[in-house]
């Protein structure tokens, strides 16, 4: 997003494709939009957003203070089989999965009878977890989430809008 224009759901909705596993970059797939009956077309304009900075974090500290300061983080985690599964409450996982397969949001943390959690926001649909959502334990790099994550500032295209 720091070097390239990105839209938002309403032009573009997530699929999760491209890259390595089978869709490749195209005007339709950037921006596209589609009129009952007939068939789908780019728009002549379209607004676009990016990212002023960014940097990456990790640790529980360091992510507590990066959210607290600018929101939301971005990190990658491990999806052992009971992650699959989960339906609510505080994940801790016990199988020391630490390999990195999957992109989450931290949208912030909390504690629950002394047991400290990330609140996180999963790609999966509100049908899983928690309403889409899940809560993992913080402080103890479970399932990886404490070792790989980004943080991004949103470049100012509200006062002014950008088109593409």
């Amino acid at each position: 997003m720091a070097k390239n224009e990105v839209t938002d759901e309403t032009c573009s909705i997530y699929r999760a494709r491209g890259l390595d596993n089978g869709q490749v970059c195209s005007a339709m797939n950037v921006c596209r939009n589609c009129n009952p009956g007939e068939a789908c077309f780019v728009p002549d304009n379209y607004l676009v957003y990016g990212v002023d900075e960014f940097g990456t974090v990790s640790g529980e500290q360091n992510m507590l203070q990066e959210i607290y300061q600018r929101g939301p983080i971005a990190c990658g985690i491990a999806v052992p089989q009971a992650l699959d599964d989960y339906t609510g409450g505080i994940y801790c996982d016990d199988s020391g999965d630490l390999e990195i397969v999957h992109d989450i949001s931290v949208v912030g943390y909390g504690e629950e009878d002394g047991n400290k959690y990330w609140l996180v926001r999963n790609s999966w649909g509100s049908h899983w977890g928690e309403e889409g959502m899940f809560r993992v334990c913080r402080g103890t790099n479970n399932i990886a989430i404490e070792s790989d994550c980004s943080w991004a500032t949103a470049k100012d295209t509200w006062t002014e809008k950008v088109w593409h």
